[in-house]
């Protein structure tokens, strides 16, 4: 077995939902299995995407369409920060490459 891997009836338990409503989110497209061989369940980064989503629906009681919404919209920031840290080292790179005249001229 692939200890990265958990199984989903072992999330479900974690996160003390039902694999039914791990299959749910799965339809809606919220997380997406993976399987290796006989172990179907979640990597490490989809169980923390589960977490969100489960926090989400049940401890703030939003809606499945609302969810994909929050989800969609913290992807496109994380592109974005992504997006303007390359920006800003860039720049940095520019201004070090360049460096301003020298005052006393």
């Amino acid at each position: 077995m692939n200890p990265t891997i958990l199984p989903r009836d072992q999330v479900a338990q974690r996160l003390a939902v039902s694999s039914r409503m791990l299959r749910a989110y799965e339809r809606r497209g919220l997380v997406r299995p993976v399987r290796e061989g006989e172990l179907e369940g979640y990597p490490p980064s989809e169980i923390r995407r589960l977490w969100t989503v489960v926090t989400l629906h049940r401890d703030a009681g939003i809606n499945l369409a609302g969810i994909e919404a929050i989800l969609r919209l913290r992807e496109q920031m994380d592109s974005l920060c992504r997006r303007l840290h390359a920006l800003a080292e860039a720049i940095d790179a520019e201004l070090a490459a360049d460096p301003p005249p020298d005052e006393d001229q």
